[in-house]
């Protein structure tokens, strides 16, 4: 039997998904939480194959702890649990580990079906994704701006504003008593967060959103 997981910060989701598989006889909801500290817990105390992640969780970041979780749990698979469809989201849970990505209209065989591909270690897209993603690669779609928000560290926070600014990588670790390493891991940072390519993708985004 494989067991899996679901972090979401809406109980009726959680209860919703226990629910779903709970009389199913291939896969089994060992748990499901609500909160990253709850999450954390049972994943030491409960291992599980496979967990469904929220991308937007109150205060915290799905992806962020995608890229953690992977990282400090190596048998583990994630996959992100989400109402966003803009590929962007995509690309970056993906480049964070993330084992797949599923929609949360998705109906019973295809949730189903994502989670055992993870569990095999295979990576699983909804159809629908998998075209928007190869609409854009052949210049047939421009990639949508999304609606998405995430969540940055203080110090991200005084990068952004700097970049944006035009200040130099030298002069932002200067001014913030870094390295200049330290401030390129940030702005990868950043890029991943916020979905961009470049220096100049980020800072359009960062204005478009008004995180500066």
């Amino acid at each position: 039997m494989m067991h899996f997981a679901i972090l979401d910060d809406h109980p009726l989701v959680v209860e919703g998904l226990l629910s779903l598989f709970r009389d199913d006889q291939t896969i089994r909801p060992a748990w499901g939480v609500t909160t990253v500290a709850d999450c954390q817990e049972r994943l030491l105390r409960e291992p599980v194959n496979v967990l469904l992640l929220d991308i937007h969780l109150d205060g915290a970041d799905g992806l962020q702890y995608c890229r953690e979780w992977v990282q400090r749990f190596p048998n583990l698979r994630i996959l992100m649990l989400t109402s966003y469809t803009e590929t962007a989201l995509v690309r970056t849970a993906l480049q964070h580990g993330a084992s797949g990505y599923l929609l949360k209209n998705a109906g019973y065989d295809e949730l189903k079906a994502g989670i055992l591909a993870a569990s095999r270690g295979e990576r699983y897209l909804p159809m629908r994704l998998q075209e928007q993603l190869l609409a854009e690669v052949l210049g047939q779609r421009p990639a949508r701006p999304t609606s998405y928000l995430p969540v940055l560290t203080p110090r991200e926070q005084e990068v952004l504003k700097l970049i944006v600014a035009e200040i130099t990588t030298q002069e932002i670790a200067d001014r913030l008593f870094v390295t200049p390493k330290t401030v390129e891991t940030h702005r990868t940072n950043l890029l991943q967060k916020l979905g961009a390519r470049n220096t100049a993708g980020l800072v359009k985004v960062a204005l478009e959103k008004g995180l500066v």
